[in-house]
């Protein structure tokens, strides 16, 4: 009888032992599950933000490139009247004003005309860039909540913490268009 009873304690031993094991392996996927649910819900954030921030500012930057030749002709006409009337009286010499008006209407220049669109190539490339990030880091994401083992545990986790069809997508509407109808119609450019 006493070798019946070493034999179950070795037996017991060995089951708690895998029991102990299993749930030690079933925590750590769980832990890391967790902390890669939580590292990528923080990523699609801030990759989200960092397209808007892009989409933001290269708009802001056109804006601004846009003005400077209205700056330039309220310069130059708040110069010239200056000058005419320090040099004509109150008025002015009306038709040098008229003069200057016909032959630097605005002071638009092919150069302007070239900033602006490298303003906006550089900005739509910077865009395609942070969104292709991003739409790379959501279909990570995507994919590891599919999987069966991590999937799960990323489910117990309650991740993710934000619908991913929360974050839109920017398309433009040539594309979208494009797409549902599966003709290319070309860009038109006036």
């Amino acid at each position: 009888m006493k070798r019946m009873k070493g034999k179950s304690y070795i037996g017991l031993l060995v089951g708690l032992g895998i029991m102990g094991m299993v749930g030690l392996v079933c925590g750590l996927s769980y832990i890391s599950a967790y902390n890669y649910g939580a590292r990528m819900d923080a990523s699609l954030d801030a990759d989200y933000s960092q397209m808007k921030n892009v989409l933001g500012q290269y708009s802001l930057k056109v804006n601004e490139a846009v003005q400077i030749p209205g700056m330039k002709k309220d310069d130059l006409k708040e110069v010239t009247s200056a000058a005419m009337a320090g040099r004509y009286g109150e008025g002015g010499s009306k038709a040098v004003f008229q003069w200057i008006q016909e032959n630097y209407p605005g002071q638009v220049t092919d150069t302007l005309y070239l900033k602006v669109q490298q303003i906006i190539e550089a900005g739509r490339n910077d865009f395609a860039n942070t969104q292709k990030k991003f739409i790379d880091t959501r279909r990570q994401y995507t994919y590891e909540l599919d999987t069966l083992w991590k999937g799960t545990w990323l489910s117990v986790a309650g991740r993710p913490k934000v619908a991913l069809d929360t974050y839109k997508l920017i398309e433009s509407q040539h594309g979208k268009d494009t797409f549902e109808t599966g003709t290319d119609t070309g860009l038109k450019l006036r």
